[in-house]
């Protein structure tokens, strides 16, 4: 069982975690140089959209797999980002110390549960009012 030709639970492949670093699916700016402008969303199909800081209004963070980030320049945009363990990335969005975040798409077996992931982000032009 040991040597199935694909991965499960039960038989991982050996030596691909020290193959491809499990590196959190955002970049941060370096702790020496001032907070970004901009960061950069990096969706699946390739497409890169920026948007600006000082649009950012909110952030809610639903639990550790659900953020929302609430941007208001020419439009009112809702960013939700849906995946594991972004604790992390609301408290840097928060601090301005993110330059980009990449949607990695559905989980697979290479990477591990405990590490962050981005498998789905969803942008949303608002109406009406408020938030």
């Amino acid at each position: 069982m040991k040597h199935m030709p694909f991965p499960s639970n039960q038989n991982a492949i050996a030596g691909l975690a020290e193959q491809r670093p499990l590196d959190a699916p955002w970049k941060r700016a370096a702790p020496t140089e001032p907070p970004p402008m901009m960061f950069q969303v990096r969706f699946r199909d390739g497409r890169v959209v920026s948007y600006a800081y000082a649009d950012l209004r909110e952030t809610r963070l639903r639990d550790a797999g659900h953020l929302q980030l609430c941007l208001l320049g020419m439009e009112k945009y809702c960013l939700t980002i849906e995946g594991r363990n972004l604790s992390e990335l609301d408290a840097l969005i928060g601090a301005g110390k993110i330059r980009s975040l990449e949607e990695l798409g559905p989980r697979t077996f290479d990477r591990p549960e405990a590490a962050p992931s981005i498998d789905k982000i969803t942008v949303e032009t608002l109406t009406g009012p408020s938030f």
